[in-house]
């Protein structure tokens, strides 16, 4: 009986022990998966900026050439 009660102990420990350690383990990919969402807000945020910018660029861009081609026009409508 003493055997048998001292294994158990032993049994308790040793899953007590892998508890704490999967316990651990999960509260530190936990706080890994945190810092990774916060890290692909920021890099959503600049996305949506540079797609923001890129926008404001072509519209520059295509203003830009519809005057340098009506500028054209003017200028061949006086030749």
């Amino acid at each position: 009986m003493e055997t048998e009660t001292r294994m158990s102990r032993e049994a308790w420990v040793r899953a007590t022990d892998a508890s704490d350690l999967v316990h651990s383990e999960v509260i530190s990919l936990r706080t890994t998966v945190l810092g990774q969402i916060s890290e692909i807000r920021e890099l959503q945020a600049a996305d949506r900026r540079r797609q923001t910018v890129i926008s404001e660029l072509l519209r520059i861009d295509h203003r830009r050439s519809t005057e340098t081609s009506e500028l054209r026009t003017a200028l061949q409508g006086q030749v």
